[in-house]
């Protein structure tokens, strides 16, 4: 993007403004250190369990941009309505009970249902899941393109504006700084969608000239396929930004109305940047299909908006990257360190996770630049090993034993590994071990053999 001077005041702007954020909310109050660090005293209010929840759901917004390029109308199929549905039973059967629950973390609820052996597995599960190495790399790519700095010092300068945020405050400095993300959000893409249609054409133009692949609902992918991100999308059921900010709601009905709002949200978001992916598939030719949106608001949005639009993204991607490094780094501090650090108080030692998390990322963000196909690889192992045996430890009439939940996630583990390790280097050798590997994705086998496992598994409680 070509940027003057005031688009760089704009985004210089808003780094200040987040900034101060992490300094301001460096303060005590009534509750206990973890619940006021942790889970923000559990004083969650409606408006800032929305915004934040909604700010974090959308992190990889550049792949978003790519996909919608790519194959069109099929991304609302695949990224949007599937998790609708997911949220909406995650609502109705799962938020109010993790708010009437003591478990201020997945691995603290899976200790409480399962023992301390699910409580470990779990933690490394979470962890693998949180490291925020993609946003990372994402939001360092976003700063080099800005500054023209080299890679590296571009890593290093957001994840360490982005920790500090939550580094005094905690969880509620991360809500937040997530609700001006939220409304940066908001207004860059509205903005990018109003230009678009006055300087390019109504929707309707734009619809007729799109390939008739991009306005049908699979595109160029198989039903298969689109129909696996239905299965995928329950992975909401184990998301550590959905199960912590339940646990952080001012009360139950919060918890609840809070996911259910939250989707109204979504609904909007993703019709405004579904459509103006849609503008630069049917505008723009492109190399690299990753830079749609920055492509797409460079050609039709006037100075100052730009600097605004750049905002947007980075808010986009930094709400996920603050919130996903404040999980994995309590995960450290509430769940493992007190494993072999008796006396280590939970909120240092979420501070100490906290930068090991940072360091990670980056590490990591550095030594595989394609992350985010990490990322998506090693869910595909992670999501079915919890998404079960997590759902009933909340269920008042039903239960698993400790031992059958441990095999649900172990065989679930291996499985799925097994798939993904002979998806990807089966052909290398000219043998396909798995006939049929190639047919499924290996999170779809994982969450099929975790719910008919649990389906034998689960024992109805007795009075």
């Amino acid at each position: 993007m070509q940027l003057n001077l005031i688009d760089v005041l704009v985004v210089a702007l808003y780094f200040t403004i987040i900034a101060i954020i992490g300094i301001w909310f460096y303060r005590k109050d009534k509750h206990s250190e973890k619940e006021s660090y942790i889970l923000a005293g559990r004083k969650v209010t409606l408006p800032f369990f929305v915004a934040s929840l909604v700010a974090t759901w959308y992190g990889n917004i550049m792949g978003m941009g790519e996909f919608v390029y790519n194959y069109g109308l099929v991304a609302f199929f695949c990224f949007a309505f599937p998790y609708y549905i997911a949220a909406l039973f995650f609502a109705i059967f799962v938020a109010k009970k993790i708010r009437s629950s003591n478990s201020a973390t997945i691995p603290e609820q899976m200790k409480n249902a399962y023992g301390s052996s699910a409580s470990i597995i779990s933690s490394a599960i979470i962890l693998i899941i949180t490291i925020p190495a993609a946003y990372i790399l994402i939001l360092g790519k976003l700063i080099q393109l800005f500054t023209g700095w080299d890679l590296t010092i571009s890593l290093v300068f957001s994840t360490a504006i982005s920790l500090i945020i939550i580094y005094h405050g905690g969880l509620k400095a991360d809500l937040i700084a997530n609700t001006a993300q939220f409304i940066f959000m908001y207004i860059g893409f509205a903005v990018l969608l109003y230009f678009c249609v006055m300087n390019l054409g109504s929707i309707s133009d734009m619809v007729s000239k799109l390939p008739h692949t991009h306005k049908t609902p699979t595109g160029t992918l198989s039903w298969q396929y689109v129909l696996a991100w239905y299965i995928i999308a329950f992975q909401t059921f184990i998301d550590p930004s959905f199960h912590q900010r339940c646990a952080a709601a001012e009360n139950s009905k919060i918890a609840q109305r809070g996911v259910i709002i939250s989707v109204i949200f979504w609904m909007i978001f993703d019709f405004i940047t579904l459509t103006t992916g849609l503008y630069a598939a049917a505008y723009i030719q492109l190399q690299s299909p990753l830079d749609a949106y920055p492509v797409l608001a460079d050609l039709v949005l006037p100075h100052v908006w730009k600097g605004i639009f750049l905002v947007a993204i980075i808010a986009t991607v930094m709400s996920t990257l603050e919130s996903y490094s404040f999980i994995s780094a309590a995960t450290f501090g509430n769940d493992l360190f007190p494993i072999f650090w008796k006396n280590l108080k939970q909120t240092t030692g979420t501070k100490i996770g906290l930068i090991i998390t940072g360091v990670m990322g980056i590490l990591l963000a550095i030594a595989i630049p394609s992350a985010i196909d990490l990322v998506y690889k090693t869910s595909s192992i992670a999501v079915p090993a919890l998404i079960v045996p997590l759902t009933l430890s909340y269920s008042k009439k039903y239960y698993l034993e400790t031992k059958h939940s441990l095999k649900i996630m172990i065989s679930t583990i291996i499985l799925t590994i097994i798939w993904t390790l002979s998806n990807e280097y089966s052909m290398k050798f000219g043998i396909n071990f798995l006939y049929f590997t190639k047919e499924f994705e290996p999170m779809f086998l994982g969450i099929v053999l975790s719910v008919i496992l649990g389906l034998f598994f689960v024992k109805k409680r007795t009075k």
